[in-house]
């Protein structure tokens, strides 16, 4: 046995295919695959070329998959790259003019980087992003995870929603990567007592909470053991067992982040994010991306909007940012990625002298937060996975090896605010809430007796993806957040109202209606595999 580290990344957007450009809507997904994903791909393709012996856990949600596969928005992902392309063209003309070569420098490096990337998408991906991730874990590289179909906030849902969540959300990850995830990011890492059993249903073996809900305490001694394999496979030849006698503990009295625990009597592991080491990268007030030579994202060129200053102090007016040199990040880029490092390697070191005992430190981050967010974040995870390659290791790799022991409740709650559920659960949102629960019932009764007449089952097919679009956790998020609420709210509307359209059709049948339903199913098409009966009970 031996120490181990395993950086995850989760990586989600709400469903916003159509549903506006700028500043809200689809453009969000745009300036992902540009600025993150496929950085990242070029990353991690180039790292196995290479033969860097590095391992990551990659998230994705069902939700994203669904929207990079889709066609309609590779296409416009290509002439918002060329849009970035010729801003990029312009301003280093302009620059050039006007005797500014700092940010003519900087109008070339932009340039150039848009073209590689575009040139990976085409050429090397074959607009496939989702193929060269799944590309990445069939050669072990990269584990993927899953999450529920739309992000719904799982803890604040009734049972019927949470089943065909995961339901429809492991469908989706199977027919858009041909993978079988053993993994899932819950949702904004909501949780409550029982959940376990329903990720148990479904086959999954681990999932990610805040250090914050492990809290233990003693559990009931009738307890099933971790299985490595998924659990239609688990009585087969290989199939690892972590086997239990009265001396195993159903609970370490010290909870220790850096261990995964069985959860209740369940073979589901719950991992936790070391909070302190992943704060060094995402904490505002702390974090690496604050320092004063990355670039600052929150100014841009008036005319491009491409950015042209660096961070320079937290506390300084945009207006009076210095401006940005790229050699000057890289410089700070390589202190920082050997800091982590370093960092990484001396909590393990004293956690096993401390304990005795081998240690996997988990870390945590959107993966958004690379590359799109933070500039500099692609090259520092570049220099960060060859740094550890040698400890490196997947989640469902290093428990497959060595399979948890040790017993935990865990706490009801999130990520969120208090670690409670008022970042999605507050009066701002109640009205949501209760227009979930109100059109619930309807599709309840549908679900409980399917239409046999063709044009209403498909009617009451696409009433489930509406109402799966409808429980998405970003929907509230950006309500009480305040980052877009008027955008986040008009979504819900609108999918509520597409919701109630299909119930009707589903209730009274075809007539002039076909154009309509084709119409419903045109606008939010994401799930085609997802069917009514996914809202039944749970079997």
């Amino acid at each position: 046995m031996s120490d181990a580290y395993a950086l995850v990344l989760h990586s989600h957007l709400p469903y916003v295919r159509g549903a506006g450009r700028w500043p809200h809507g689809e453009e969000w997904v745009h300036e992902a695959i540009l600025g993150t994903y496929l950085p990242l791909l070029v990353l991690l393709h180039d790292l196995r070329a290479e033969g860097v012996p590095y391992r990551i856990t990659i998230g994705i949600t069902p939700t994203l998959l669904e929207q990079l596969a889709d066609p309609d928005i590779c296409t416009r992902f290509l002439a918002y790259a060329d849009d970035q392309i010729r801003r990029a063209e312009l301003d280093a003309w302009d620059f050039g003019v006007a005797g500014a070569s700092a940010r003519q420098a900087v109008a070339e490096f932009y340039r150039a980087t848009y073209t590689r990337l575009k040139h990976a998408f085409t050429q090397r991906f074959g607009r496939d992003v989702v193929g060269a991730f799944a590309d990445l874990a069939r050669t072990g590289e990269v584990e993927i995870l899953t999450s529920a179909a739309t992000h719904g906030y799982l803890p604040l849902l009734d049972p019927r929603s949470i089943e065909a969540q995961l339901r429809v959300g492991l469908a989706s990850t199977r027919r858009l990567t041909g993978l079988e995830p053993t993994g899932i990011w819950l949702p904004e890492c909501g949780y409550k007592p029982g959940l376990e059993r329903s990720l148990e249903r479904h086959g999954f073996t681990h999932f990610f909470t805040d250090a914050a809900l492990m809290r233990g305490r003693e559990v009931a001694r009738a307890a099933k053991p971790y299985r490595s394999k998924r659990a239609e496979h688990w009585s087969g030849a290989g199939a690892k067992v972590a086997v239990l006698d009265e001396n195993d503990p159903l609970i370490d009295p010290t909870v220790d982040v850096l261990r995964p625990y069985l959860v209740a009597d369940s073979a589901v592991a719950a991992l936790s994010r070391h909070p302190e080491i992943s704060g060094q990268v995402w904490s505002a007030a702390q974090g690496y991306p604050g320092d004063p030579f990355y670039r600052e994202f929150h100014r841009k060129d008036d005319r491009s909007g491409l950015r042209y200053w660096r961070v320079t102090d937290t506390t300084v007016d945009l207006g009076n940012k210095a401006e940005y040199v790229v050699s000057m990040a890289g410089e700070r880029v390589r202190e920082h990625a050997r800091h982590f490092a370093g960092s990484i390697r001396d909590e393990l070191a004293a956690h096993r002298a401390a304990t005795g005992r081998d240690g996997m430190l988990v870390t945590t981050f959107d993966s958004e937060l690379f590359g799109h967010w933070w500039f500099e974040g692609i090259d520092w995870l570049a220099l960060v996975l060859r740094e550890l390659g040698d400890i490196a290791t997947t989640v469902a790799g290093r428990l497959e090896a060595h399979p948890p022991r040790e017993r935990i409740a865990l706490a009801e709650g999130s990520w969120g605010k208090n670690n409670d559920h008022a970042t999605w659960l507050a009066p701002q949102t109640q009205w949501m809430w209760d227009g979930i629960r109100s059109v619930t019932s309807r599709v309840r009764t549908l679900a409980d007796d399917p239409p046999r007449d063709a044009f209403r089952k498909r009617a009451a097919d696409q009433a489930l993806r509406e109402l799966l679009l409808l429980e998405s956790s970003d929907w509230p998020f950006l309500v009480t957040t305040g980052q877009a609420g008027d955008y986040a709210a008009e979504r819900f509307r609108s999918h509520a109202q597409r919701l109630q359209r299909c119930l009707d059709l589903a209730a009274r049948g075809a007539g002039d209606d076909q154009v309509e339903l084709r119409s419903l199913e045109r606008v939010d098409n994401p799930f085609p595999d997802a069917r009514i009966e996914d809202f039944a009970e749970a079997g």
